[in-house]
């Protein structure tokens, strides 16, 4: 009886995993869409997606635009989204503008220090977006 009981119980916990990856895939996909497809050339097709952590209505990524080759167009591109919803409806996603952000004179690029201030800049933002998963 207890091996039956626990057996459910796997059964239960593995089906309800699968279910919130599936979700949480399509989360994902919605997050990318929200990115900016603007690039110089014009020619972004998708993003080698480096960090993308979602907390509730808030996400932040770190993703390279590539083109249908495959090959990198690009640096980096670090964004903040906003899952935006109004009157009832789902807006999308909606990148925040980080150009206030001061860069990191110690960095290179957007790396810990970037992230350091832009929860500075930003104190509303959950803290799990920027934990690296």
């Amino acid at each position: 009886m207890v091996l039956r009981l626990l057996a459910l119980a796997c059964a239960i916990l593995v089906a309800a995993n699968c279910a919130a990856d599936s979700g949480s895939a399509n989360e994902r996909k919605a997050v990318l869409a929200g990115l900016s497809k603007k690039s110089g050339n014009g020619k972004i097709v998708s993003w080698k997606v480096n960090i993308l952590n979602i907390s509730g209505d808030w996400a932040f990524t770190d993703v390279t635009p590539l083109d249908k080759a495959g090959r990198p167009l690009a640096e980096q591109k670090v964004a903040v989204l906003h899952h935006v919803h109004s009157n009832g409806r789902d807006r999308g996603w909606k990148e925040l503008d980080l150009s206030k952000v001061p860069l990191d004179p110690n960095e290179e690029e957007y790396g810990p220090g970037f992230q350091k201030n832009i929860r500075k800049t930003f104190p509303f933002l959950p803290k799990e977006i920027f934990q690296n998963r």
